[in-house]
């Protein structure tokens, strides 16, 4: 990614933040006191890859959003946010392991079967630049993905069967915002986007979401995500995850 494209990318998000509603009745305020807050959720994202297949034919590998829960076999996620005056810091891992099946030129070539095992850790800093009505953090930090892709192809009249296994990892340094606006005494939105550079060849990341304060140390929590990133020379090398989440966070 240029640095050219690199500042466009976070001249837009800034812009972008910048139109969130300006008419909060909450003035958010930063405590010199640590404040912890940990928040699971599920992510349904959907999922679409180009899947490599060496000598055979490129191919779309998606699952959506609605088809998550059929082809996950396991799934765990959460956030843990550390916050102190200006400055703090997170730490948001999810894991999920999914199987999927398909078809190679309408079963020509015979069909396959990819079982796919992928973590994602982010750990990132902040520091709030701007504190109001409207509070925007500016972001830095690392994003790890590592995945584990198996690929089963059947054997077919006019093809062989094939086994493709493959593990990799890569790391990225990210730069980002995020805003956080109150809407009212119980609920606030947040926005936040980031661009990375590094192990992978680029990746991005969007997060559109609203909050509603239950109680004191209760919160729900909901909003859409989308991630990419492209990963060289590997079997599913361009990835976009896009969906719902839904979780609570618990502060202590």
């Amino acid at each position: 990614m240029s640095a050219r494209r690199f500042m466009k990318s976070l001249s837009a998000c800034a812009a972008a933040l910048a139109c969130l509603p300006a008419a909060a009745q909450t003035t958010l305020t930063s405590s010199n006191d640590w404040q912890f807050e940990f928040a699971p959720y599920l992510w349904l994202a959907g999922i679409k890859s180009d899947l490599k297949l060496g000598p055979l034919p490129d191919d779309v590998l998606s699952v959506s959003s609605k088809g998550i829960l059929e082809a996950l076999d396991f799934g765990a996620m959460g956030t843990l946010e550390a916050r102190k005056g200006a400055w703090g810091g997170l730490l948001d891992v999810q894991y999920v392991k999914l199987g999927v099946g398909n078809q190679l030129a309408g079963g020509l070539l015979g069909g396959y079967n990819v079982k796919f095992e992928q973590t994602i850790a982010t750990l990132a800093g902040f520091y709030r630049v701007v504190e109001g009505p409207l509070a925007v953090d500016v972001v830095g930090g690392l994003r790890y993905v590592n995945a584990k892709t198996n690929v089963d192809i059947a054997p077919s009249p006019r093809g062989l069967g094939r086994q493709l296994e493959e593990r990799t990892g890569s790391t990225d340094g990210i730069v980002g915002v995020r805003a956080i606006v109150p809407v009212g005494d119980r609920w606030s939105l947040m926005g936040w986007l980031d661009v990375g550079e590094g192990g992978s060849s680029a990746s991005w990341q969007a997060i559109a979401g609203a909050s509603y304060q239950y109680s004191p140390t209760t919160s729900l929590k909901f909003g859409y995500r989308y991630l990419d990133y492209r990963r060289d020379d590997a079997l599913l090398d361009k990835v976009a995850m896009g969906g719902f989440y839904f979780g609570a966070g618990f502060k202590f």
